[in-house]
């Protein structure tokens, strides 16, 4: 709720209706038996009127202040002093990371690639070498460790894209090297205002609870941004993290990588900081279920299909771990593509249940012929 605030005009006819009452009754007191004093203090040619609009002015930059103040001393309304508040709950705002994967190199006369050599996505975005690697002779896919030179979301890339190194390298068999089936990913923007504010408040509102499935929830989020969590006990004394990561971009959620495990897993089950004592903890990346959409468009036009899979996309980035996918939930996504006026949905054809280890990712799309 903001902070209130009174109209300015208010500020000054509250002045006047004083000068105008105090004014008559401080004359009576000193000329006992005049006539009564008519005081105007409204009127533009009044100096009274001036007096009331100075203080209208002066007062009403005292409320703007206080109202800041209120908004800044409350974390669901901070801007200027989110930060603030998130140094105090233990909260900072995720950072820009890089992007990191592997390319597939191939070994003509065989070479040791050196660390910090540079290579030019088709975008231009610049990648590094992160570590030496020897490529064999004849090699046909050596797994070469990139990093992208640049943090941020914008440095994700999907397998087979195409990179370049900038100083050819002798003895490699390409100079062009292609993503691996797993693409480079980890890159993260700056979190957002809303996302930490959000953050912020679950660990106002949700405590430690010794284990409890917000706990790892929270825990999970520190190391890992955009984590998409499921805190599950298996039985007595295990619980299993469910992980899996939303991307940007309006790209769907992924599974997380071997190296994003290691660390979520490292850090969940410190038994000093974290991890309650006498459980154990599994980390596990969520199991991907592909659901296929396929169905008929009116109009049936590339625009309004390029629309659609758009509204597809953005349907399934929303997507956690578990659930149901509902056909229901599917057609309304559809029924607000641009362009779109009407449209059957052939596939699913029913609710999709999601397992509680399970993610639903988007699969083929299949765009039916209308009937003649």
């Amino acid at each position: 709720m903001p902070w209130p605030l009174p109209a300015p005009g208010d500020i000054s006819a509250r002045a006047a209706g004083v000068y105008e009452s105090e004014f008559p009754r401080i004359y009576a007191l000193r000329n006992p038996g005049a006539a009564p004093a008519v005081v105007d203090a409204r009127s533009p040619r009044s100096t009274l009127a001036v007096h009331a609009r100075v203080l209208e002015m002066a007062s009403w930059d005292l409320y703007l202040y206080q109202s800041r103040l209120a908004n800044e001393l409350m974390p669901d309304t901070a801007e200027d002093w989110l930060s603030r508040h998130g140094t105090v709950w233990g909260v900072p705002q995720d950072q820009p990371t890089p992007a990191s994967g592997n390319l597939v190199a191939l070994g003509a006369g065989g070479c040791t690639v050196p660390a910090g050599a540079t290579l030019s996505a088709p975008g231009g975005a610049l990648y590094l070498v992160s570590a030496a690697t020897m490529v064999p002779a004849g090699s046909t896919g050596t797994e070469l460790p990139v990093v992208s030179a640049s943090p941020g979301s914008a440095a994700n890339l999907p397998a087979a894209t195409p990179l370049t190194f900038v100083s050819a390298l002798a003895g490699l068999g390409s100079q062009t090297l292609a993503v691996d089936p797993s693409g480079i990913t980890g890159g993260q923007d700056l979190e957002s205002t809303d996302s930490w504010r959000a953050r912020i408040l679950a660990r106002i509102r949700q405590r430690g609870g010794g284990g409890t499935g917000s706990d790892y929830v929270q825990w999970v989020g520190e190391v890992l941004q955009n984590a998409i969590v499921s805190a599950q006990q298996l039985q007595l004394g295990v619980v299993n993290v469910v992980l899996a990561v939303q991307q940007a971009n309006g790209l769907g959620p992924r599974l997380p990588t071997a190296a994003e495990l290691a660390t979520v897993t490292a850090y969940v089950t410190d038994a000093m900081n974290r991890k309650p004592l006498g459980m154990t903890v599994l980390v596990t990346p969520a199991s991907a279920v592909p659901v296929q959409v396929a169905l008929i468009l009116n109009p049936d036009t590339v625009a309004v299909a390029n629309a659609a899979t758009t509204a597809l996309q953005l349907f399934f980035a929303q997507q956690t771990i578990g659930g149901t996918v509902y056909a229901s939930q599917l057609n309304a996504a559809l029924s607000n593509a641009d362009g779109e006026v009407s449209h059957v949905l052939i596939l699913p054809s029913a609710d999709v249940p999601i397992g509680p280890t399970q993610l639903a990712l988007l699969g083929p799309i299949t765009f039916e012929a209308p009937p003649a």
